[in-house]
């Protein structure tokens, strides 16, 4: 039976997709999981469903995550996203008023992508009951930036290279968890946010040096990081004291004991690139909003297939993904 845990990022939902989706389809683009598939004429295509609740919440809502959200992931298959679509499935009795609140998000969204434009999409309305109010699903295609300028694959990983992320870590899924049950204190807000201004940053410095990059939604940065070395003779070794989290999201954490490396962001890049052009990188995210606090989070050793920690005082353990979700309906 398929429970919450298998929509969450961990291992339940990566054993479904490679028991269920990979055996079936696996055996061409889709082998690798990549946020966006690569399709001749150098297009890049993604898609995106968005179940979240509450629909409205610090830093953003439905409307602006779906937006974000697929063209985030067309930039990390290494294309600029250019025209989107946008289904729906509304609940009957749904207000209307609210409607039109996700649908002005969903417009300034894509106002502050460049080049985006909305150019299809569907609406549906299904019985009382028989959904969550609503859900939305965007689509998009985008054009990929030439391979001589930009390589991906986690073939090109080898020891020595540079583990980066665009800014703090974990504040949309504690977000969420704090709205969706009223949790007081200091105040904590999504990063969900466009990331194309770091994505064209990070090429402009040299695309041919990053080898590797995702942005860190179900699972968090902790689950992607386990995904990429998954299989692979090399490992990844994080610094515990230099791994950037707010004050808010730290503190939401620790209260109800939830990792935040595996707690997902919404406007975020994980990225490994050679390790000299890491603080070039790292020092042009700063200058974007939002990417203030980007940083060199780690290095990628021969430790084949295992992500450790190292602690403050030189201990080092091993990262186990979660076995199931930390906290679901998160997107």
């Amino acid at each position: 039976m398929i429970t919450m845990a298998h929509g969450g990022g961990g291992k339940a939902g990566n054993e479904l997709i490679h028991r269920e989706i990979l055996s079936r389809f696996g055996k061409g683009p889709l082998a690798e999981l990549p946020d966006g598939a690569t399709l001749p004429g150098n297009l890049v295509f993604s898609t995106d469903s968005f179940v979240i609740t509450p629909r409205f919440f610090p830093g953003g809502d439905i409307g602006k995550l779906a937006v974000c959200g697929t063209a985030n992931d067309i930039c990390m298959a290494g294309g600029w996203p250019q025209y989107l679509s946008l289904s729906m499935i509304i609940e009957e009795g749904f207000s209307r008023e609210e409607l039109g609140r996700i649908l002005d998000s969903v417009k300034k969204a894509v106002e502050q992508c460049p080049d985006l434009q909305i150019v299809t999409g569907d609406t549906k309305v299904v019985p009382r009951g028989a959904a969550d109010g609503i859900y939305l699903n965007t689509a998009g295609i985008g054009t990929r930036i030439p391979v001589e300028r930009l390589d991906l694959g986690r073939r090109r990983i080898q020891a020595g290279d540079a583990v980066l992320v665009s800014g703090t870590v974990g504040e949309h899924g504690m977000a969420i968890l704090a709205a969706r049950h009223g949790i007081g204190g200091p105040g904590v807000a999504s990063d969900c946010m466009f990331v194309g201004g770091q994505f064209s940053s990070a090429v402009a410095l040299g695309g041919v040096n990053i080898k590797f990059m995702r942005d860190p939604t179900r699972g968090g940065v902790g689950g992607i990081l386990q995904e990429i070395v998954e299989g692979m003779p090399f490992g990844i070794e994080l610094d515990e004291s230099v791994l950037p989290f707010s004050a808010g999201a730290r503190t939401v954490a620790n209260m109800l004991g939830i990792d935040l490396l595996f707690s997902a962001c919404e406007g975020r890049i994980v990225m490994i690139v050679d390790p000299q052009c890491a603080e070039a990188v790292v020092d042009e995210w700063r200058k974007l909003a939002g990417s203030e606090n980007a940083a060199r989070i780690g290095t990628v050793n021969t430790e084949g297939g295992k992500v450790t920690l190292r602690g403050e005082y030189g201990g080092r353990r091993l990262m186990i993904q979660p076995e199931n979700d930390q906290l679901p309906r998160i997107c």
